[in-house]
């Protein structure tokens, strides 16, 4: 009996001998894997932090929207490289560009914003030119005056105004009296279009003109008319009602250069010969 026990104490013994070893070894395994596991997956947490830190992602990309004629994203990238700012998401201050931008003559409304992770987005709204002034300038139609550099409007055609500089809404508040004259006198066959407008110091008024039949301009034949100081929507309404009188007493290879209307009875008339 015990041997018997002797013997069974010897088997339990050797079965712990045999088993403690296991366990310690599938312990550190299962440890191990563990903190491979959880040291992969802090990598990658830390790796996405800073990938998408806001202070490190750089804007890349660069949207222009609304109706911009004049302005390219050549112009935009320059007035935020004038700011000497860092490109990143973080370091873009959106007021501080938007201001930048608005030095531009030509912008008359700008908005930025920034769109996660690498986008600006500038809209704008500029003036839309309705007339040139003082062949430098332009002008809107509310007489707000700006400039465009000059290769971006070589083809746009557009009157000509020119007038004391402060001046500029009354000169358009004249200037469209006298083109309602126009449009309101014109018939099928005949109109005279102002091309360009002239007021001085004084208020003395000159406009040039050219003849349209039927919907075609003569370019070489502008007529120069003396309007003066004084009754200027009066003294051209009076030349279009005679107009066509003034066309008939001309010869065939004659045209009109000029017509003075500071009479107060009367016009003068120059005439010039076409040379053909």
């Amino acid at each position: 009996m015990k041997k018997a026990r002797q013997a069974a104490q010897r088997k339990e013994t050797k079965k712990k001998s045999f088993f403690i070893p296991v366990n310690i070894e599938q312990f550190v395994g299962f440890s191990f894997f563990i903190l491979v596991l959880f040291l992969s997956v802090w990598v990658v947490i830390a790796v996405k932090n800073w990938v998408d830190n806001p202070e490190r992602v750089v804007l890349s990309q660069l949207i222009l929207t609304g109706d911009h004629d004049f302005t390219n994203e050549d112009d935009i990238r320059k007035a935020i490289l004038e700011l000497g700012l860092p490109n990143t998401y973080v370091a873009q201050n959106v007021d501080d560009i938007q201001q930048e931008i608005m030095r531009l003559p030509w912008i008359k409304q700008v908005s930025v914003r920034k769109q996660w992770p690498d986008r600006l987005i500038v809209n704008i709204v500029e003036y839309q030119p309705s007339y040139i002034w003082n062949d430098i300038f332009l002008l809107d139609k509310d007489a707000v005056i700006f400039s465009v550099p000059k290769e971006r409007i070589k083809d746009v055609l557009l009157p000509k105004l020119f007038g004391p500089i402060g001046k500029e809404k009354l000169i358009l508040e004249t200037y469209h009296q006298l083109d309602d004259v126009s449009t309101k006198s014109a018939n099928k066959d005949s109109t005279l279009l102002i091309s360009e407008a002239i007021a001085d110091e004084r208020n003395a008024w000159q406009l040039v003109v050219k003849q349209c039949i039927k919907g075609f301009c003569v370019d070489n034949q502008n007529i120069t008319l003396k309007l003066g100081r004084e009754k200027i929507i009066e003294r051209y309404t009076r030349l279009i009602r005679f107009f066509s009188d003034i066309q008939t007493g001309l010869l065939e290879n004659e045209r009109l250069a000029e017509v003075d209307l500071r009479y107060e009875n009367g016009i003068s008339v120059k005439k010039q010969k076409i040379e053909k």
